[in-house]
């Protein structure tokens, strides 16, 4: 598996799949998997152009998710373009004659909706005029009734806190991963130890709350509970992914940890002594077993 930049030269004969693939939910890996299938047919490399930056700062998953999720469709290359100016000002001619002359590509796969170029003029039809009405695929929408699926869908539904429903546009459990680093010790002290893990810049701001999630630790799955956001107890204005491991005991500290969320449990609250927070925590603990 590649991780590479656009421009970056690669010899191989590739089925290429087109997308923005931001988010991965189930329409993207839908034309990912048609791109597996079809390069493996044709003795192909499975291989995905996709973007970052333009007009949204922040992705429900980092770069290095979305390489995650896209390999783990079979995808055995990645080359990663961002959206600067000069590329959008491109025309869709232009995108093409420039991406046709970088890469070696037998045959396109992309959804019906995709577009590209200045002005998005370029869309399917551009694509079967250029590589020709034989070597380009396509996958219908995925919808439901408000529409097809979207990130614009799965970050709503994330800020509102309704992580059921993103679950269910992502085909999977969002996810957080970070490196763990050492905190305040408050969970210590409320006999609740905690994971905290640092949250990427590139991450897209969820609603703040406490939530029901999972971890996998050493191939051996945990359930837990994950605050996300203040700590309006301690005085913390920062906002921190932190995660009690239920059953878990060991030292995490400077190791990457994926928290997997379930289901938004409730608010975030300020109480008013360290012994009605650790109730509360009890209680939390509790939802686990629900």
């Amino acid at each position: 598996m590649k991780l590479i930049n656009y421009g970056e030269k690669i010899p191989d004969n590739l089925t290429l799949a087109l997308g923005y693939f931001d988010a991965v939910h189930k329409g993207h890996i839908a034309v990912l998997e048609r791109a597996v299938s079809i390069a493996k047919s044709k003795g192909l490399v499975p291989t995905a152009l996709i973007f970052t930056g333009g007009k949204s700062k922040t992705d429900v998953f980092t770069l290095s998710e979305r390489a995650d999720k896209i390999f783990a469709c079979g995808i055995e290359i990645i080359i990663v373009k961002p959206l600067d100016r000069a590329f959008m000002a491109k025309t869709k001619e232009e995108f093409l004659t420039e991406l046709s002359s970088l890469y070696f590509i037998s045959s396109v796969v992309s959804g019906v909706d995709f577009t590209f170029g200045k002005g998005a003029l370029g869309g399917v039809q551009t694509l079967k005029e250029f590589f020709g009405e034989d070597k380009v695929y396509t996958e219908s929408l995925l919808s439901d009734n408000s529409g097809k699926f979207s990130s614009t869908k799965i970050k709503e539904a994330l800020s509102f806190g309704d992580i059921k429903l993103a679950n269910f546009y992502l085909g999977s459990n969002y996810y957080i991963s970070g490196l763990v680093f050492k905190g305040k010790g408050l969970g210590n002290t409320l006999d609740f130890p905690t994971a905290n893990i640092v949250l990427s810049s590139e991450k897209f701001k969820i609603k703040q709350g406490v939530y029901k999630t999972f971890v996998v630790i050493d191939g051996v799955k945990y359930k837990s509970i994950t605050n996300y956001g203040t700590q309006p107890t301690v005085l913390g204005n920062d906002v921190i992914v932190e995660t009690y491991i239920d059953g878990f005991s060991g030292d995490l500290y400077g190791k990457n940890l994926t928290v997997y969320f379930d289901e938004f449990l409730r608010e975030i609250k300020k109480f008013s002594s360290l012994e009605e927070l650790k109730e509360q925590l009890i209680k939390d603990k509790g939802s686990l077993n629900d």
